[in-house]
């Protein structure tokens, strides 16, 4: 949260300053009508002119120019619409011009210089003069220097706006960001406060939520307007009490830590109080202030060696300890000193290590009669263990269940995927775990190029670690934030990818059942990788689950010594928008594997569209009723995608379970079969003896070489050239300057 807010309000205040500095170019002054006419005779002796527009003067609005812009109408021009630039090697001084409106006629005896202006608009009261100059405003306080050399004294006008701009968009911009970083002040501040309570414990957070608190407010205080100011300084004096309350209430008061937070909290409290500042204190606040800084002032003091009291006093203790001990020894020679000097240093030793032991979790026994821990002991005993050392890197992403980060192999120098899932919450803890058992069932079993590869995990009793494979080119999700996929070659060669890793799955009995942009991958080349099975179901060869609870693909059975209840295959899981009408509606007619091939015709419809299905309903629920009602999502226009990618998405998104093809008949279809990278993808997917080898299409002739990737735009080479490099492996040091 800190980091966010800071990025944003540093940005606020960094264009807050340049367009202040650039374009806040006039000041307002209120006149004083008593002084007009010996104003209007000063300027005449300092050579003053007067610019007549026909067109302004109608509205009561009068321009008097400097001397030294005569015979420059297009300066004058400039400036009367809002902003006249200055060169910062400028030799001579900076140029201005005075608006004054008054109700009444002006009398002017000195030059006149007629200058036709029909579009100008310049907003500004009657009794005010308005003086507006060149440049920004570095510049403004050169010409109000000159024009007060010019008429001799200025002390009769009373300033009524400073720094302003001539321009109404940019002052309504620059009002528009004080606004926002008033807001952002005071939800960090009232949020500081609510952190100390729920990050008791934790003083070093909390310490640091203050500090960064106060550093915002005081940068944002002193661009604010003057009301605004004064209800941010209120509560960055309630800031100071609740920080020297930390201090006193939640800090130790021996630590040395304490002392450095004490002195930095005291500073900030005397630098908001100063002043007229400590009025607007209410009693209680008050009285609330002063018995912390007392307890502060104290806890200052009793750091303080004052005459080396301190140190005589440890001195002497320590000397009357060394008598006694010496006292208690019985020293014959050299040998006895030494062994008596190694019992010492082994019972430092064992104290260090049990202290070790009790601040940490790995190596403790696991109570086999906890159920969470049969668990933890399934887990660690049934899926493949990690040996070898690693280190953790960049945070990429989180979830609901735990933390992703890349980590780095420190044996191989490979990067990997580490998920963390932490069990801090005993009674959610169970369920946790049976979800990591199921997915990780899912991803032992599974090995196949477009199927992100799992490589084991590392068993903790607070924690799991499941390391994956890494894919460096994100999600298809995020490649989606920036359009539409414009190139059907590269939708074709994409489908195809992830048909080839649906046919896998679905020969291996397992069903995702969440596919959708967010769980597809690219790696470092740009294949396709599946990815998140936490909802996939594992299904036997006898058409049972794996486990009970996991249903079945296929029609619905009957488990032995069961009820006869149909499967739990169809119960709603996934993502509304991509779910097919038979999980919404609960049927169980036809394959189970039809799920996935509804939900990859979603994500081919995304990959056209550049819209997510049923973009035009705004809930969920909105969804799953059209879904229901047998409607399908709006297609591809004839100009996003060819007659035969149309066919095909239709096929896909065929109502009927039992109509609908499966993968393997849809990659003998048409616009699949005519793909130019074809012949490349179906090469990337064979491998040499593996077990993947039985998923994949069966080879054929052409090779990778002879794909005629002349025929096909950059973008389609591109990802056809990705998938010809699919066996290539990053080195080492690509790999780690990625974390």
């Amino acid at each position: 949260m800190s980091f966010c807010t800071n990025c944003r309000k540093f940005t606020v205040t960094n264009i807050y300053r340049i367009l202040a500095s650039s374009y806040q170019n006039a000041i307002e002054f209120s006149l004083q009508t008593s002084r007009l006419k010996w104003f209007m005779s000063s300027l005449k002796k300092g050579d003053h002119f007067l610019v007549y527009t026909g067109y302004l003067e109608k509205d009561g609005i009068y321009i008097i120019a400097d001397p030294l812009l005569m015979n420059e109408p297009e300066t004058i021009r400039a400036l009367i619409k809002g902003y006249s630039s200055r060169s910062p090697n400028s030799k001579t001084s900076a140029r201005y011009l005075l608006f004054i409106c008054i109700q009444e006629p002006l009398v002017w005896e000195g030059p006149i210089v007629d200058l036709k202006v029909t579009d100008a608009s310049v907003d500004i009261r009657p009794g005010h003069m308005r003086l507006v100059c060149e440049g920004g405003t570095n510049d403004l306080k050169e010409a109000q220097d000159n024009l007060a050399s010019l008429t001799g004294r200025m002390d009769f006008l009373e300033v009524a706006s400073e720094s302003i701009s001539q321009l109404t968009r940019v002052n309504n911009e620059l009002a528009r960001m004080r606004k926002i970083l008033y807001r952002i002040s005071m939800s960090v501040i009232a949020d500081t406060c609510k952190f100390r309570k729920t990050f008791k414990g934790y003083p070093e957070t909390v310490h640091s939520l203050f500090s960064f608190a106060r550093e915002f407010g005081q940068r944002g205080i002193n661009i604010m307007d003057e009301s605004r100011r004064g209800h941010v300084a209120i509560n960055l004096i309630n800031l100071c009490i609740e920080w020297l309350s930390f201090i006193c209430d939640d800090c130790v008061p021996t630590d040395i830590k304490t002392f450095r937070w004490t002195v930095i909290a005291i500073e900030f409290t005397m630098v908001m109080t100063r002043g007229v500042n400590i009025v607007a204190l209410s009693d209680e606040q008050f009285t609330k202030l002063r018995l912390k800084v007392a307890g502060c002032m104290t806890l200052l003091i009793s750091h303080f060696d004052i005459m080396g009291a301190r140190s005589t006093a440890e001195r002497r203790q320590r000397m009357t300890r060394d008598q006694e001990l010496n006292k208690t020894r019985t020293i014959k020679d050299d040998v006895d000193l030494i062994k008596e000097f190694h019992n010492e240093v082994s019972k430092k030793i064992n104290l260090m290590e049990g202290q070790l032991r009790s601040h940490q979790n790995m190596g403790k026994v696991i109570d086999e009669s906890d159920a969470n821990s049969e668990l933890l002991t399934y887990l660690a005993s049934n899926f493949s263990s990690r040996t070898f050392r690693w280190q953790q890197g960049r945070f990429i992403g989180g979830g609901s269940f735990g933390s992703v980060y890349a980590a780095v192999d420190l044996d191989s120098g490979s990067v990997m995927a580490m998920k963390e899932i932490r069990m801090q919450d005993p009674q959610s803890m169970k369920q946790v775990l049976k979800s990591i058992r199921d997915e990780m069932t899912v991803l032992e079993m599974l090995r196949h190029p477009n199927i992100v590869e799992y490589k084991g995990v590392e068993v903790h009793r607070d924690r799991v670690f499941i390391f994956m494979e890494y894919c460096q080119g994100g999600s298809l999700a995020k490649l989606l934030e920036y359009g539409r996929i414009e190139d059907e070659n590269v939708i074709q060669v994409y489908t195809m990818q992830m048909l080839q890793g649906l046919k896998y799955l679905h020969m291996k009995g397992v069903v995702h059942r969440d596919i959708k942009p967010e769980n597809i991958l690219l790696d470092h080349v740009g294949v396709i990788k599946f990815v998140d099975f936490g909802a996939a179901k594992v299904i036997a060869n006898s058409g049972r689950t794996r486990r009970g609870g996991i249903g079945t693909i296929g029609a619905s059975t009957k488990m032995n010594g069961g009820d006869g209840s149909s499967s739990k295959m169809n119960s709603m899981t996934g993502t509304p928008m991509y779910m097919s009408p038979e999980v919404i509606t609960g049927t169980t007619t036809g394959s189970q594997s039809s799920i996935d091939i509804w939900s990859l015709g979603c994500c081919v419809l995304e990959m056209a569209t550049g819209r997510r299905p049923w973009a035009n309903l705004d809930n969920e629920w909105a969804i799953m009723y059209h879904i229901a009602a047998g409607q399908l999502p709006q297609l591809p226009s004839a100009d996003q995608m060819s007659e035969q990618g149309l066919a095909f998405l239709m096929r896909t998104l065929q109502r009927d379970p039992l109509l609908r093809p499966t993968a393997t008949e849809l990659l003998q279809d048409p616009w699949i079969q005519n793909s130019p990278g074809k012949a490349v993808a179906e090469a990337k997917c064979r491998t040499d003896g593996s077990g993947a080898a039985a998923a994949t299409t069966t080879p054929t002739t052409t090779t990778a070489t002879s794909t005629p990737t002349s025929s096909l735009t950059p973008a389609a080479a591109t990802v056809v050239a990705a998938a010809a490099a699919v066996g290539k492996t990053p080195s080492e040091n690509e790999q780690i300057n990625t974390i």
